[in-house]
Formats: C-alpha cells, structure tokens, sequence
C-alpha cells in the first residue's frame, strides 16, 4: 500500500514537472526535462547501480579470465569498448520506459517540443555515459595493468564516442519505449549504429595505452564527424519518432 502511493505521488509530480515545461522556452525546455530525469535518478538511482554493477562485474570477470593485459595494449582497448557498450546497454535502456511506466509519456508529447524532449533525454543520457566512463576507467586501469599514455587523445575519443553513443542511444530508446525485451532489442538494433563511433575509439584507445598502430587522425575527425552527425541526426528525425 505505501509503496503505491509512493509511486501515485511520484506519478503526480512527474505530471505537475511536465506541465510547467509546456510554459517556458525551448532552452528551458531542454534543462527542465534533464532536471526532471536527475531529480528521478537520484530518487530511485535504478540506472546508475545496476550499469556500475554490471561494469564492475564484467571487469571482475575479465580480469580473472585474462589478468594484466600490459603487453596488449590492442585487446585491453577492445575488452574496454566491449564491456562500456553493454554498460551503455543498460544505462540507456529506461531512457523512455520510466516515461510509459509513469504514464507521463503523453503528457510530454503535448507539452514540449521534441527536439527539447531529444536534447534533454541525451544530456540526462550523455552525464551518466560520463559517470559510467569516468569510474570504469580507473578500474580497469588497475585490474588489467595498463596505463594511459595518451591522455587527450583517449579522453577527447572517449568523449565523442560517447557523445554519439547518447544521442543514437536515445533516438532507439525512444523508438523501443514500449516493446517487450528491449534491452536485448536495444543491444541488437545499437550496435550496428555505434559501431563506426566504437571501431574509430579502438584505434585511438589502442595507441593511447600504448600499441604502435601509426596516426590516428583520421579516427580522430571520423570520430568528431559521427558525433556531430548524430545529433543532428537525432535532431532532424525525432519527431518522427517520438
């Protein structure tokens, strides 16, 4: 019984959030959909604890299977990608099911403008990709015995790559808010869209613990292109979508 009405409540001010972004600008708009998913976040941190457990579980595993990968500076960069792609599997699995669940996925429709809804879902989305990255990477620093000798370069990849990531990652969480088994759907139908994102981020990840794989400047602008291809992307086709 408390637990319903904790939802109910949950459920009206997730209503009274919506309506009041209906009455500001675009960019209010944007920042106010972002709030209301951290406000959510912090709530019930259903996303955030079980990504960081699954990555922390995955690096577990790998580090048993594999150990210190110091002298394979290639697969160390591959095994990092692969377990951050699941991970964001799972972060970005609730984007728009915790809407549908609320029943506030309507409410939304009509009161912001669905480049505002897009926007404000991929910085909620983006942050938390940045939190994931941020506390797996020291992690995995440590259990598999590489070290970062490039640091701009991999934090500057990192950064795009998750920056497309999120913006791709939203537009499918959008279009499988209300289809069963969608996080399995989700990995499938993600993959082929990051994958041009995941194979630049390996070179450049892979030079940057320290493999001799030549000039990455070439992934670096092919990174920076499909970022800004995916927001806009994101932008120009959401409302289709949503």
């Amino acid at each position: 019984m408390a637990t319903s009405k904790s939802s109910w409540v949950k459920g009206i001010e997730s209503k009274e959030q919506i309506a009041l972004i209906s009455r500001t600008s675009w960019l209010r708009q944007v920042l106010a959909i972002a709030k209301k998913d951290f406000k959510s976040e912090w709530r019930t941190r259903h996303a955030l604890v079980t990504t960081l457990a699954f990555a922390i579980i995955s690096l577990t595993v790998v580090s048993l299977s594999v150990g210190s990968l110091r002298s394979e500076p290639a697969l160390a960069s591959g095994l990092f990608w692969v377990i951050l792609f699941f991970a964001t599997i799972v972060a970005l699995g609730r984007t728009f099911t915790k809407e549908v669940d609320a029943h506030t996925d309507n409410l939304l429709r009509l009161n912001a403008e669905p480049f505002a809804i897009f926007l404000g879902k991929m910085i909620f989305n983006l942050a938390l990709l940045f939190l994931l990255a941020a506390l797996t990477l020291p992690l995995f620093v440590a259990l598999m015995g590489v070290s970062v000798k490039q640091t701009a370069n991999f934090i500057f990849a990192t950064t795009l790559t998750l920056i497309a990531m999120a913006a791709l990652g939203t537009i499918l969480s959008a279009m499988l808010a209300k289809v069963q088994s969608r996080v399995a759907l989700l990995a499938v139908a993600a993959f082929p869209l990051f994958f041009p994102a995941l194979a630049a981020a390996l070179q450049v990840s892979a030079s940057a613990f320290g493999a001799e794989i030549g000039s990455i400047s070439n992934s670096m602008k092919a990174l920076l292109a499909y970022a800004v291809a995916s927001v806009l992307i994101g932008l120009l086709l959401f409302d289709e979508i949503w």
